[in-house]
């Protein structure tokens, strides 16, 4: 596959080189010089994040969900809210219908939840008791991509700040390979958009396994290893927080539930409304449904037998110490007005999740190496 030209070899100067010296005794190495050099990990002559080497020449750890799935019942202690409302509010024909959705989303590439771990100064992550998670939403980078370890993924705008770091971090620490971190706001994809997620912790298990990734970059330190996995689906881990209101009001209903789906709801049956698509990529309008709705107004499905999915529920997470405000359908169009955006639903997930790598600011791709966008600068050894 070929790429726009960019500059040669030859013209990529040392001006270009980050100006970052990391002590050592009796030697000063130059960040940025594309020479890995103890104590760097890694070194692809470039000077900026999302090329899968970082501006201080440390690795960037990303890990992306294979596996996401609301639970149901009570949250583990350490959620700051262990109600669980919106997973509760799914009857059980409900939670598969709905994590199957996620399953599929997932597995064709449409729904890529990553998860990256920073300042992380043990890259096997069995501890290290000063780290940042981060969400990120993103979409598969089709000039390497592949569906498991070491794919290319390319990181959503929207999630990132003006350095390319997560927008919303939570602090964390990893403890004999256990990850805790929060809790804090952060944005989680799910399905038709993008969740707001207030009081969110996450805990999880590093997987045992470590490796040298695959590119990018492609130079590393001589016996560098970083571990491949995470996982937090044993009914002790996950990510727990809780869902605004606000931002499930933004968020579409998905086709299945709406007038013509495969499971659409019917106001016909009690505890149920029936609801209208917003269609392919539309937002949420006067003339279609959010999540929100179908949370308050519930669903049930084939009447006469009225097959319940999800009952009608009413946020638990109030705002500044109140009580949450009960929400009321419109009963003909069954859209929720939102009065407090930050009232929310407490929640609870399981995943799991393997390494990854954002490729955004990798510009080009050649036989003898990768080129990092902007400055020209190549991973392997300048001439």
């Amino acid at each position: 596959m070929k790429f726009a030209p960019f500059p040669t070899r030859a013209a990529v100067s040392t001006a270009f080189f980050v100006s970052v010296v990391i002590a050592s005794p009796g030697i000063a190495q130059i960040c940025g010089d594309g020479i890995v050099e103890p104590p760097e990990e890694c070194d692809d002559g470039a000077s900026f994040r999302l090329d899968g080497c970082a501006p201080d020449c440390t690795f960037e750890h990303v890990q992306r969900l294979t596996h996401l799935q609301l639970l149901d019942g009570s949250a583990p202690a350490f959620c700051v809210s262990t109600t669980n409302a919106f997973g509760a509010s799914f009857t059980s024909f409900g939670l598969s219908a709905i994590n199957a959705q996620l399953t599929a989303a997932i597995a064709d590439g449409t729904l890529n939840q990553l998860l990256q771990v920073l300042a992380l100064d043990d890259p096997a992550a069995v501890n290290d008791p000063d780290i940042e998670v981060g969400l990120l939403g993103s979409d598969p980078d089709s000039r390497g991509f592949t569906s498991g370890l070491d794919g290319w993924y390319v990181a959503t705008a929207g999630f990132l700040d003006a350095d390319n770091l997560p927008a919303l971090r939570l602090p964390g620490a990893v403890a004999v390979r256990e990850i805790s971190a929060g809790p804090g706001r952060i944005e989680i994809r799910f399905l038709e958009g993008t969740i707001s997620v207030r009081d969110a912790v996450v805990a999880a298990v590093v997987g045992p396994t470590t490796s040298l990734p695959g590119p990018p970059p492609d130079q590393f330190a001589p016996g560098f290893a970083a571990f491949e996995g995470v996982q937090a689906s044993d009914g002790n881990h996950g990510l727990c927080g809780n869902l605004t209101v606000e931002s499930l009001a933004t968020m579409p209903l998905p086709a299945e539930f709406t007038s013509g789906g495969a499971a659409a709801c019917s106001g016909a049956c009690a505890g149920s409304g029936s609801y209208t698509w917003c269609g392919t990529g539309n937002p949420v309008g006067p003339g279609c449904n959010s999540t929100l709705d179908i949370l308050v107004g519930g669903c049930a499905v084939s009447p006469p037998l009225c097959i319940g999915l999800l009952d009608p529920t009413q946020p638990d997470v109030g705002t500044g110490g109140q009580p949450p405000v009960v929400l009321i359908p419109d009963p003909t169009t069954g859209k929720v007005t939102v009065v407090e955006p930050d009232d929310a639903y407490s929640s609870w997930f399981e995943f799991t999740a393997e390494r990854v790598h954002l490729t955004n600011n990798i510009g080009g791709i050649f036989a003898d190496g990768f080129e990092s966008a902007d400055l020209g600068a190549w991973s392997s050894a300048q001439p």
